[in-house]
């Protein structure tokens, strides 16, 4: 009986001294590190998936957007790199044994995305594809091409609403969605009402665009998740988060049709976040200077003095 054991217990450890050096001939140390840039501001962009095409083998780029893959498969692959909001990038790679390889990308801004998140179709966060209701977005970028200074600039951009003053003299404006008043549209910061019932007459021209990170606007009735006041529709105002230690700063001359009439706009925004980035801070400011606009030279301006 001794001896049996005995032989059980030396196949045993044959095996198990087997399997160690068939799991150690796996180890191929075929390795593929490096950084992911955003295209435009070259920054690295942290959080973005990487995967090796027809495996299960992927990763995550780390909060300075580095990331490192181990111990490889043999072969041809393709190396797939994507991130919502930006254009998914690829990359053929043949990985050999026993060898590291630094492989980089840079990913372009995607214009136009139906996969988008948005938080203003049943307020929570889904995307543009799946959301019950059709929002449209105004993003950075858009709000920079059109050289707009302030919401009410940045809004007559976008189809379905209309931005008009009311007076000449005091310079209200109004927003009006689907040719409703102005307080039948509800301005949202993050999600949350401002200002109350006239939220859509007043202080339009008092949000400055360097704050604001996008504009979701849904056209239509929308009472039950806003309040009585989004009958007309609802412009949700989504600000800027602090991702990243940085600085901004920006001033623009502008002289209305050539009158003499100056505009001079000074804008700034600076954001500081840990070292562990779970908390941060971030600081907007604008001062903005607009002489009054007499058109017909009658005494009353058509643009009032800001």
């Amino acid at each position: 009986m001794k001896k049996f054991f005995t032989l059980i217990l030396c196949l045993l450890a044959v095996h198990a001294y087997g399997q160690a050096d068939e799991d150690i001939s796996r180890q191929t140390d075929a390795n593929i590190f490096g950084h992911v840039l955003e295209t435009k501001t070259q920054e690295h962009l942290p959080y973005v998936v990487i995967k090796l095409k027809g495996t299960t083998i992927g990763t995550t780029t780390d909060a300075t957007g580095h990331y490192f893959l181990k111990n490889l498969p043999k072969g041809t692959f393709t190396l797939e790199v994507s991130m919502m909001g930006f254009k998914t990038a690829t990359r053929e790679v043949e990985i050999k044994a026993r060898t590291t390889q630094e492989i980089d990308f840079e990913l372009d801004e995607e214009n136009v995305s139906l996969d988008a998140v948005v938080v203003s179709a049943n307020r929570n966060e889904t995307t543009r594809r799946l959301a019950p209701s059709l929002v449209s977005i105004l993003d950075m970028k858009t709000l920079d091409v059109t050289n707009s200074k302030t919401l009410s600039e940045g809004l007559k951009f976008q189809p379905g609403l209309r931005v008009e003053n009311n007076c000449q003299n005091c310079g209200t404006t109004q927003v009006r969605i689907n040719g409703l008043d102005g307080p039948y549209s509800q301005i949202l910061i993050d999600s949350r009402p401002v200002i109350g019932a006239l939220a859509g007459v007043y202080n339009l021209e008092q949000i400055p665009t360097n704050m604001i990170e996008r504009i979701e606007v849904v056209r239509g009735g929308g009472s039950a998740l806003f309040g009585a006041n989004a009958i007309g529709g609802t412009i949700n105002i989504i600000t800027r988060e602090p991702i990243r230690n940085s600085g901004e700063f920006g001033h623009t001359f502008t002289s209305i049709n050539g009158s003499g009439a100056l505009e001079n706009n000074t804008t700034f925004n600076a954001s500081i976040v840990n070292d562990n980035r779970n908390a941060g801070i971030m600081v907007y400011g604008q001062h903005r200077l607009r002489e009054g606009y007499d058109l017909d030279g009658d005494g009353f301006t058509e643009m009032p003095l800001l």
